[in-house]
């Protein structure tokens, strides 16, 4: 990429590009950004020029394929667009109030539980701030992670990759769910052992699924798998429905399915090993004010919620 001194690209036109690499069409782009797709179109040829290289291929049937250089300036251009944004925060913020938007990222089957209540402490105590949740499996929130997407992530430490530096907030107990009237539903406890043949309708959201094979491997079971689902209350209703057990980590304050029908909850003896579920962001970037604040507060939030302090079901 070749860069010409005699122009300097400007942050409107780094903004329309990155709309234009993200959305995939100049069209798209100018629908988020609320102008013209010539628009758009005009700031991507500026730049090209600018740069002296091609930033998209341009194919009427599959819309705006971002070249090399096109990548790379991305990367760039996100970064400075992100400084200008915090600069513009940082000298309207002479307070030291933290305000502005703060991304987190939140295991799906973790966020029932933990974004509510965090939502709500959030509006009562940083008022300012306006929080950005995405909910997913921890493999993709860890790639927007280190791509820069996301300040911070909530999950379970399995899975997490290298280059993250993480928090803990509480363990995870696993237990059993099984339908009301299940034989062993009475009792207060349940040995795995005893539900070795009998189906087990698998939570199977990366990486729940491989986790929970692992744990019934480590105590030498060979589980009857008949059912995968990615959905949490999926997974709760066909249980309920007596199709077979399931085998979770988080608890639901609820004993009801999604259908009305009643779910009961057994510790597992002996107990398997807790799971630490963990505050995550990008060891190399450097977190704003208002990322820290809001980190804070999760980190008092969920420290004093877990029942017995730092272990338990949440």
């Amino acid at each position: 990429m070749t860069f010409s001194p005699s122009a300097q690209p400007t942050l409107r036109q780094l903004e329309l590009f990155v709309a234009a690499a993200q959305y995939g069409s100049f069209a798209a782009a100018a629908d988020i950004k609320y102008v013209t797709p010539n628009a758009v179109s005009s700031a991507v040829t500026e730049l090209e020029s600018i740069f002296n290289t091609q930033l998209f291929i341009r194919r009427r049937a599959k819309g705006l394929i971002t070249t090399t250089a096109g990548r790379d300036l991305l990367t760039h251009a996100e970064r400075l667009l992100g400084q200008a944004h915090e600069l513009s925060l940082l000298i309207g913020n002479r307070d030291d109030t933290p305000r502005g938007s703060v991304k987190v990222g939140c295991y799906a089957t973790l966020a029932a539980t933990i974004i509510p209540e965090l939502w709500a402490q959030t509006t009562q105590r940083l008022p300012l701030i306006t929080l950005d949740i995405e909910e997913g499996p921890v493999e993709q929130l860890s790639q927007k992670l280190l791509k820069g997407r996301l300040d911070m992530m909530i999950s379970y430490q399995i899975g997490l990759p290298t280059g993250v530096v993480s928090d803990e907030l509480f363990h995870a107990t696993p237990h059993v769910s099984l339908p009301e009237h299940h034989p062993l539903a009475t009792q207060q406890s349940v040995a795995l052992k005893a539900l070795e043949d009998e189906p087990l309708i698998l939570l199977d959201l990366p990486p729940a699924g491989d986790n929970t094979l692992r744990l019934l491997d480590s105590q030498n079971l060979r589980p009857n798998v008949i059912h995968r689902s990615t959905s949490y209350e999926t997974v709760r209703s066909m249980v309920a429905r007596g199709f077979g057990y399931s085998l979770f980590f988080q608890a639901t304050h609820t004993e009801l399915s999604h259908e009305g029908l009643r779910i009961v909850d057994l510790a597992i003896d002996p107990p398997l090993a807790t799971e630490p579920v963990v505050l995550s962001r990008d060891l190399e970037a450097h977190p704003t004010h208002r990322a820290n604040a809001v980190r804070d507060l999760i980190i008092t939030m969920l420290t004093a919620s877990a029942p017995g302090g730092r272990e338990g079901r949440y």
